[in-house]
């Protein structure tokens, strides 16, 4: 039987394989072990703390963002991701939760980070420079785990 698979298909395949061989054998901070998953989220690293993210990647996604949502779990939040680097703002239109965002830049460090006031329409929220990651936890989520601007995020 002939392979029909194409050089970049077999590159991509021997990536994915052998990507696992760095992993920590230990749990990873905050008692979730790298087995640990959950059905449409992501899982983020600043410092020593996680958090478990939706992502928000298109125009629909990041405009609808936390919008009209109740609750929200202590360790998840949203990761809004952009096509480049670009001064952000954003504002609480219909957000019931309050909310803190950090700004991240394209290396992964974070640029500032604000707390958010629930249903507040006036005000926007702006990062301090070009900005290509935006992540909304709930109100004191960074304080709390000590995370502050300059530090990184692990994707």
């Amino acid at each position: 039987m002939k392979n029909n698979m194409s050089p970049v298909l077999a590159a991509l395949a021997i990536a994915l394989l052998t990507a696992g061989g760095g992993c920590r054998k230990e749990p990873a901070p905050g008692n979730i072990t790298p087995k640990e998953s959950r059905p449409g989220k992501v899982l983020l690293t600043i410092g020593r703390a996680v958090l478990w993210v939706e992502v928000a990647e298109d125009e629909a996604s990041r405009s609808k963002g936390l919008m009209h949502r109740r609750q929200l779990p202590e360790d998840e939040g949203m990761l809004f991701v952009f096509e480049y680097p670009q001064p952000l703002s954003f504002w609480m239109k219909n957000t019931y939760l309050p909310l803190d965002i950090a700004f991240v830049a394209r290396d992964g460090s974070i640029l500032n980070i604000l707390k958010m006031k629930p249903l507040d329409e006036g005000p926007r929220y702006a990062s301090q420079g070009p900005a290509l990651y935006a992540i909304e936890a709930n109100a004191g989520w960074f304080q709390k785990n000590g995370i502050k601007a300059g530090d990184k995020v692990r994707f």
